[in-house]
C-alpha cells in the first residue's frame, strides 16, 4: 500500500474552474496520479493541472485533440474507438486507457492493442475476486478500479491495487476534497 495513488475522475458535468479548485485541493492532500476529464478542456485547462503533477486524460476525444492540448493521454470508454487505431495514431508517450467495465476478455484485448492501463467497474462485478486482483497477478500494466470508493472499499482495493478512485463527494468543493483525500490517504497507510 505504499505506492498507492489516486485516480482522479472529474464529474462528466463539471465546470471545469470547479475541477480545477478540487484537484488542488486533492493534491495537496493526498498523492493524486492523474485525472480523468470530460468537459471540453483548454490548454491552459491542461497546463494548469499538470503544473499540479497530474497527468491529464481526457475521455473519449479524437486524438488530435490530446495532441492539441497537450494533454498526457486517452482515457476510452467507448467501444466507438479502435484502440489499436488509437495507439497508432497518438505520439510513443501518449498514455492510452481503456474503461473494461467487468470484461476480462476487452482487459487482454486492451493489452494486446498497446493500453498503458485498464480500468474495471468493481461495483458491477457480482461474485468472485476482484477484478483488479486478478489483473495485476496476471499482467505488467495496471488496473484502476474505476468505481469511487467508500473508505471500506477502497482499504479491499488497496491490498489488490496502486490506484484508488475517491468518492464523487470529493467534487462538492475544496473543502470536500481535502477531507476525503486526507481520510483516505489516512486510512490506506
Amino acid at each position: 500500500m505504499n505506492n498507492l495513488r489516486f485516480f482522479l475522475v472529474a464529474p462528466k458535468d463539471a465546470i471545469l474552474a470547479d475541477v480545477i479548485a478540487c484537484a488542488k485541493a486533492a493534491v495537496s492532500a493526498g498523492d493524486c496520479a492523474s485525472i480523468v476529464i470530460y468537459e471540453n478542456a483548454t490548454a491552459q485547462d491542461v497546463s494548469v493541472l499538470q503544473e499540479l503533477g497530474l497527468a491529464v486524460l481526457l475521455a473519449d476525444v479524437e486524438p488530435r485533440i490530446v495532441s492539441r492540448l497537450k494533454a498526457d493521454g486517452l482515457h476510452v470508454t467507448s467501444s466507438e474507438f479502435n484502440l489499436l487505431d488509437l495507439r497508432m495514431s497518438l505520439t510513443k508517450d501518449t498514455m492510452v486507457g481503456l474503461d473494461c467495465g467487468t470484461s476480462r476478455h476487452a482487459a487482454m484485448e486492451a493489452s494486446e492493442q498497446g493500453a498503458d492501463y485498464v480500468a474495471f467497474h468493481q461495483k458491477a462485478q457480482i461474485t468472485g475476486e476482484p477484478l483488479v486482483k486478478w489483473w495485476n497477478e496476471l499482467a505488467e500494466i495496471p488496473a484502476v478500479p474505476l468505481d469511487a470508493a467508500t473508505l471500506e472499499e477502497a482499504t479491499i482495493l488497496a491490498k489488490h491495487s496502486d490506484f484508488i478512485r475517491p468518492s464523487d463527494a470529493m467534487w462538492q468543493n475544496a473543502e470536500a476534497a481535502t477531507r476525503i483525500i486526507t481520510e483516505l490517504s489516512l486510512k490506506l497507510k
